[in-house]
This record gives structure tokens, C-alpha cells and sequence, in this order.
């Protein structure tokens, strides 16, 4: 029975998870109880001396629970997709929670409760930045629907947040140990930990209520043309076609004051040379649109594709073909106005599988595990610096941020110290058809203009296209599967954040400290075991 008990107790603690997360339940203060149920199961675990692997498939259970109650949505892209990063990330997560049981065990409580944050928030920040990163599930992110509260975000970004998280369940857990055992709370620990969450929920909304939008106004229109990215957009639906839907929508809402038409990723899904983009169809008839309204500039999504030329050195992952030579794939956003000159930035945060292949340098078998989406096959080229769109014609500097990249909070903040003063955001969410995922992707958006104090237009195929002001609010919402267009004034801000100036500095001190404390583990975990056998011989 209490194998049962422990068993409910860890699936408990990945509902609350879940419950906790936008767009699943939106009750986002559960999850500062999230860890507790989790925490008494390893608490009994080890009380029992039970063996860590034990410690390990109960953490397994309870984050499997999390990640298959919140991204279950990936399915409708591909089902052994979503199965991979259900089945993985929960793997990640209780290896992280294991980890703490070890250096609780062999080092102390006080340390290995330490730890549990130390190597979590190590574990975020290795999770944005290596080759299996997926992001998603940043406990940070857990906030993105209740932006009064976390506008402090501006100096620490999410892992601040994930840092809060991971402070307050452990205080609260130590209240609620005491109760468990004795049946009497540790008054001192609940009384901290209620403040914990408290005063950083009144700050943020100080900082919410007085903040005052800084810049000058800048008009934008956004199309959503509401394409079937399976349906149509890549078969079935012409190049043609496509751009004409868009130019008939933007010609709705455009005046000779709009300053900024912003289309969505893959606008011109057609492979297209870069230096014949002048030339094509789709070019051509948007470009019109900047010689009828010559205050206009436009933010197009692309496929393209970069010929290197002979003397050009092209990239390690270059493709080649032998009546053209080394070419490039990349999924872009190209700017122009009512001149010839054309901006283009190269998307870098692609996605996992379907845009790169992970270790495919040192493991060529993961050519054959990609996914075919949009014509993306694992071979997209980066850039190794986000573009700035820069306008001659007066101070505006807009970020291109291509989907996946506006998830990935410290790779935007380079927009901001490349000279950006607004943001746009071109994305394709009609993958996932009408479930959380769109829905979570536009809550994340709000925080990327937390962090940097920007603007955003945000234009979606399909999905929810927006504007988003400094503070992170939402307006102008589009609706799922339906046409649109909107127009909006926002502002442009050149003051950079302290998260913009130094990104992620939480994860890289918890990302220098967790090998050291690991390595202090398992010094100690030799030691024990250096006795233990000297014991056995004496």
C-alpha cells in the first residue's frame, strides 16, 4: 500500500505541474506546491534507504505526467516526435532530481537541497544552449500568462523565475515536513515562504502599474492569411496564389502612414536564389506595395537559398550539387522598402529535427530520423549573429525573430544589444492544429518583451497573430484558422535591460557551480564506500 501511496504522491506532483502551466490550467501559483508531493516521496525514499534508482523512476513518473499533460501537442506535427520529446525531457528532468538525491545522500540535506536548485537551473541553462535543447518547459515560462507579476523579469529574465520556483517549494516543503512528521508546521519556513511569493508578486506589479512605454510611435499592419500549412501552403496552393492572398489582405488596412507590413514566416514558400530575389513573383508583387505607400517597409518570411560562389567559403554543412556547386538552405525573413535594397536574416534557433539533426557531425545515422515538414529536412543553415533590419529613412531597428527563436530568451536579447528598438515576430503555428501549443508560444512572446522593454509585432500563418506592447500585454488578438489583418501603434525603446546587457548570468553561476558540487558528491560517495569496505575487512 504505500508503494501505491508514493506512486499517487509522484503522479500528484507532475498534475500540479500541469495544472500550473499556461493554457493547461493558468492557475500558475500551484506550482510553487509543485515540488512538495515529489519531494516527501523521496523524503520517504530515503528514510527507507531505499536504492536512487527508485528515487529516479518516481521523479520519471511524476515529469512524465508534466510533460505529456503540457506538449502532448506535438503529436499533430509528428507523432514519434512528440513521443522522443515527452519520453526524453522527462528523462532529463528526473536525472536532474536524482542528482540532488545523490548529494542529499552523501553530502548532507542542507547541501543537496541547495542543490536541487543549483542543478536545476544548471540543467535549464545546459537546455537552451545545447544541440538537444528544447525550452519549453523552463519552470520560468510558467508566468507568461500572469505578466503584472513578473516584470522584475527585466534584470534576471526566466531563469529568475525558475529560480523563485525552485526557493519557494523547498521552504514550503521544509513547513510541510514538519507538519507530516510532528503534525505542527514549521511556522518560521511557512512564514517565508508565503513571503517569498508574496513580495516579488508586489513588486512586479508596482513595476507593472508605473511603468511608462518609452520611444516613438511606430504604425504597423500584420497579416494572417490563414494558409493549411499541410493542405496548402507547401502543396496544393501556388506561390502565386499565396503572396496575392496577403497583398489583398495588407491593401485592408495599409495608409500612407504605415510605417512597417509584417507577413509570416515562409510568406514566399518557394525556394528562392538570394541574389535572384528581386526577380521573383512574390518580391515583386509585395514590393508594389512599398512603390504605392512609399513610407512603407515590409518584414517577409522566406525559404531562400544562398549560392556560394566560387572564392566564397561556404559553411561545414553546405550542400552540394555538381552542375551549380555548394549551396545553402535557410528559412529567412527579408526586409525591403520602396529602394532596391534588401535586408535578409538567416532564422538560428531551428527547430529539433525538422529544421537540424542533433550531433549529426559525430553520428550521421541521425540523417535518417528527420522529420519533413514545409520542406525542411534537418539541413537549414544558420548565422552565427541575429540580423537588425535598419531603416534609412528614419531610427527604427526592428528584430526579425523567425518562430522558435522568440522561445529562447538570452538569443533575443542579442536583437536589443545589436542596435533593435522594436521587435517583430514571423512564425507558422498551424502545426499543432487548435490545441495549447499556439496558444503558449504567443503567451511566451510576452515575455521576450518583458525581458528586453520591446515592442512586438507578431504575425502567425495561422495561430494567433498580436501586437504586444513594453509590459508584455497582449492586444488585438487574432482568431484561430480565420483570416486577418490589424493594425496597431506601438513603440520603439533604445534603452537596453540588465537582463539584455548580461542574459542568462543566473544559469551560467548555476552552470559553474553544479560540476563542483557534483564533483563534491561523488568524492563523498567514494568515501563512504572506501569505508564501508574497510568496515567489512576489519
Amino acid at each position: 500500500m504505500d508503494k501505491v501511496k508514493l506512486l499517487l504522491w509522484s503522479i500528484c506532483s507532475g498534475a500540479i505541474f500541469a495544472l500550473s502551466w499556461p493554457e493547461i490550467g493558468d492557475l500558475s501559483t500551484l506550482i510553487f506546491w509543485a515540488f512538495i508531493p515529489l519531494l516527501w516521496v523521496e523524503h520517504q525514499l530515503s528514510e527507507k534507504s531505499r536504492s536512487a534508482l527508485a528515487v529516479f523512476l518516481h521523479g520519471y513518473l511524476a515529469f512524465f505526467v508534466f510533460n505529456l499533460s503540457t506538449t502532448w501537442w506535438i503529436k499533430n506535427a509528428d507523432l514519434m516526435g512528440s513521443v522522443m520529446a515527452i519520453v526524453c525531457n522527462s528523462f532529463f528532468m528526473a536525472t536532474v532530481f536524482w542528482l540532488f538525491h545523490l548529494t542529499k545522500k552523501n553530502v548532507g540535506k542542507k547541501e543537496g537541497y541547495l542543490g536541487l536548485i543549483i542543478y536545476w537551473v544548471a540543467f535549464e541553462y545546459l537546455h537552451i544552449n545545447w544541440e538537444l535543447s528544447w525550452t519549453w518547459l523552463t519552470f520560468g515560462n510558467v508566468f507568461a500568462s500572469s505578466i503584472k507579476n513578473i516584470q522584475w523579469y527585466e534584470y534576471t529574465g526566466v531563469l529568475g523565475g525558475s529560480l523563485w520556483v525552485l526557493a519557494v517549494n523547498l521552504i514550503l516543503f521544509q513547513a510541510t515536513l514538519s507538519y507530516m512528521q510532528n503534525k505542527r508546521y514549521n511556522l518560521k519556513a511557512l512564514i517565508i515562504g508565503l513571503s517569498l511569493i508574496v513580495v516579488p508578486v508586489l513588486i512586479g506589479k508596482y513595476m507593472h502599474s508605473n511603468y511608462q512605454e518609452l520611444g516613438d510611435d511606430v504604425q504597423f499592419v500584420v497579416v494572417q492569411p490563414n494558409i493549411d500549412p499541410y493542405n496548402q501552403k507547401f502543396n496544393g496552393m501556388s506561390n502565386s496564389e499565396q503572396v496575392d492572398r496577403m497583398y489583398e489582405l495588407a491593401k485592408q488596412k495599409i495608409t500612407k502612414e504605415t510605417d512597417y507590413l509584417i507577413l509570416p514566416e515562409t510568406s514566399i514558400p518557394e525556394w528562392e536564389w538570394e541574389h535572384t530575389v528581386p526577380y521573383s513573383y512574390g518580391y515583386q508583387k509585395l514590393h508594389s506595395l512599398t512603390k504605392e505607400f512609399p513610407n512603407l517597409k515590409a518584414v517577409v518570411g522566406m525559404n531562400s537559398t544562398v549560392l556560394f560562389t566560387p572564392g566564397m567559403k561556404p559553411p561545414n554543412n553546405a550542400e552540394f550539387h555538381e552542375t551549380v556547386g555548394y549551396f545553402q538552405n535557410y528559412n529567412t525573413a527579408l526586409h525591403f522598402d520602396s529602394s532596391s535594397a534588401l535586408q535578409f536574416h538567416h532564422k538560428s534557433k531551428l527547430v529539433l529535427g525538422v529544421e537540424k539533426l542533433p550531433f549529426v557531425d559525430v553520428l550521421p545515422i541521425m540523417k535518417k530520423l528527420s522529420i519533413k515538414l514545409g520542406g525542411s529536412s534537418g539541413k537549414l543553415g544558420t548565422q552565427p549573429i541575429p540580423s537588425v533590419f535598419n531603416s534609412i529613412e528614419n531610427d527604427v531597428h526592428i528584430a526579425p525573430i523567425i518562430c522558435y527563436e522568440s522561445i529562447y530568451g538570452e538569443y533575443v536579447t542579442q536583437y536589443s544589444r545589436e542596435g533593435a528598438n522594436i521587435f517583430s515576430i514571423i512564425t507558422n503555428d498551424g502545426w499543432w492544429d487548435d490545441t495549447p501549443g499556439y496558444k503558449q508560444h504567443l503567451a511566451y512572446a510576452s515575455l521576450r518583451a518583458i525581458e528586453n522593454r520591446r515592442s512586438i509585432a507578431r504575425s502567425a500563418n495561422t495561430g494567433t497573430s498580436a501586437f504586444i506592447n513594453q509590459k508584455g500585454e497582449i492586444f488585438e488578438a487574432t482568431d484561430w484558422w480565420k483570416e486577418a489583418v490589424i493594425s496597431a501603434t506601438l513603440k520603439t525603446n533604445d534603452k537596453l535591460t540588465f537582463y539584455a546587457k548580461y542574459g542568462d548570468y543566473i544559469g551560467r553561476t548555476a552552470g559553474f557551480i553544479a560540476p563542483l558540487l557534483l564533483l563534491l558528491t561523488i568524492v563523498k560517495k567514494m568515501n563512504k564506500t572506501g569505508q564501508r569496505l574497510s568496515l567489512r575487512k576489519t
